[in-house]
């Protein structure tokens, strides 16, 4: 009656873990009753819950297993290990190979009872003693209930895998039109380009004469005024030739007077005279000359603005010929914007086409230019690369950015497929690299 008694009970307690596995809400409860509360059923030291591929997912008396503990990274090796046993089976150290049977004293007691519950998990219960048929077929039929309750939660219904595979096939299918239709959506193709703003209409202030630059009487950015002395040419050769000139030019007419003198007795000085005269004549317009070239040497302002030059004392002692270009003369706010645009960006910009501004000084206010010209050969900037030089003029009914402001222009060109405005770049420089 004793034996009835206590089998009852057991199988009381059964049906009370059994219950609480199938109430559970989540597959985490499941696993925690399954290892902690089958204590009751049967005497066991440690209890482990494993799943395949996601590893060790409950230990007895953890609320929350570590991954990276030892216990659990060799107990996650031994579950692979067995993994290939379909049914239960009793095992001890010696059913492991020799890698882990000899960590197996540090870890586990000696017996080892090994459930599988289908869908790749197991149930593993570590005990002192050996274990009995009736204890392994309570066990087994829990686990018969942890692995249908586990299903509940990880295995969907073939209709729901259906419809996950339509519904995600479609999400594809409709990803891919849309990322299809962006492509070709329609987009302003543009390049940038570094600018600046230049005079519109300068004066240009040249060499009147061959010399040599004596003095600069303006400072960069300076106003001036029409008729201010600008620079000034060197006048030392211009004088020395004027001294010689004017010698020479009062040799002369004193030889004139002396042979009008003579001819009044002299036949033969009548016809010195008429060469004496025109020589007397050429050294006087010889030094009219020059003195008109040395007044030349002062070049003053064409009209008002301000004076654009680099550093004044770079031009000092720099000799200069004819028509030689020594600075500007501009208005400061009569200007127009230049970009440089690099080689490989110069098919995309045309006259004609927009240009936006955006100046390093006030990068939220651009400025709206029409591209004038666009120069057809490139040149050689300062920073040692080749460009093509950008004009264009600023709309109207916009204030003009002063003189000498830079920042980067925006040069809108035709219309393109936003694949293509994307990825041109990477296109080229592929093809440059392959060579085809």
């Amino acid at each position: 009656m004793e034996i009835e008694a206590g089998t009852a009970l057991r199988l009381a307690r059964l049906l009370d873990v059994e219950g609480s596995i199938l109430r559970a809400a989540d597959a985490a409860e499941i696993a925690f009753v399954a290892v902690n509360d089958a204590h009751s059923l049967v005497p066991y030291r440690q209890a482990v819950l494993w799943r395949l591929g996601k590893g060790v997912q409950a230990v007895s008396g953890l609320a929350l297993p570590d991954r990276n503990a030892p216990f659990l990274l060799w107990m996650e090796a031994v579950c692979r290990h067995l993994s290939s046993r379909a049914e239960a089976a009793t095992l001890t150290a010696a059913d492991l190979p020799d890698d882990l049977a000899g960590q197996w004293g540090e870890w586990l007691p000696p017996h080892l009872l090994w459930l599988p519950l289908g869908d790749g998990a197991a149930l593993i219960y570590a005990a002192e003693a050996e274990w009995h048929d009736g204890d392994v077929a309570l066990l087994a039929r829990l686990g018969q209930a942890a692995g249908a309750s586990l299903a509940r939660f990880h295995r969907p219904s073939p209709v729901a895998n259906a419809l996950a595979r339509l519904k995600s096939s479609r999400k594809r299918q409709i990803l891919a039109v849309g990322l299809l239709g962006l492509s070709l959506f329609p987009v302003t193709g543009s390049v940038l380009a570094p600018a600046d703003m230049v005079p519109a209409h300068p004066l240009v202030v040249r060499s009147p004469l061959d010399g040599v630059v004596d003095r600069i009487h303006v400072r960069p950015n300076e106003a001036v005024t029409e008729g201010k002395p600008l620079f000034d040419l060197d006048a030392t050769q211009l004088s020395g030739r004027l001294d010689v000139a004017r010698q020479q030019q009062a040799t002369a007419e004193a030889e004139y007077r002396q042979a009008a003198q003579a001819q009044v007795f002299d036949s033969k000085a009548k016809v010195q005279v008429a060469i004496l005269a025109g020589r007397a004549e050429e050294k006087a317009a010889e030094a009219k000359w020059l003195e008109s070239q040395l007044e030349r040497i002062r070049v003053k302002s064409p009209g008002p603005g301000i004076a654009v030059l680099d550093d004044p004392s770079d031009w000092i002692g720099r000799p200069v010929v004819v028509g030689e270009k020594v600075m500007l003369v501009a208005d400061e706010t009569d200007t127009e914007v230049e970009a440089w645009l690099s080689v490989a960006d110069a098919g995309e910009a045309r006259p004609g086409a927009r240009l936006t501004l955006f100046l390093n000084s006030r990068p939220l206010s651009p400025v709206r230019a029409v591209v004038r010209s666009v120069a057809y050969e490139p040149s050689a900037r300062p920073d040692a690369t080749l460009a093509h030089r950008v004009r264009a003029f600023l709309v109207d009914a916009q204030e003009k950015p002063r003189l000498g402001l830079k920042g980067t222009a925006r040069i809108d060109g035709d219309t393109v497929p936003l694949v293509w405005w994307l990825f041109r770049k990477p296109l080229v420089a592929i093809r440059q690299f392959v060579g085809f």
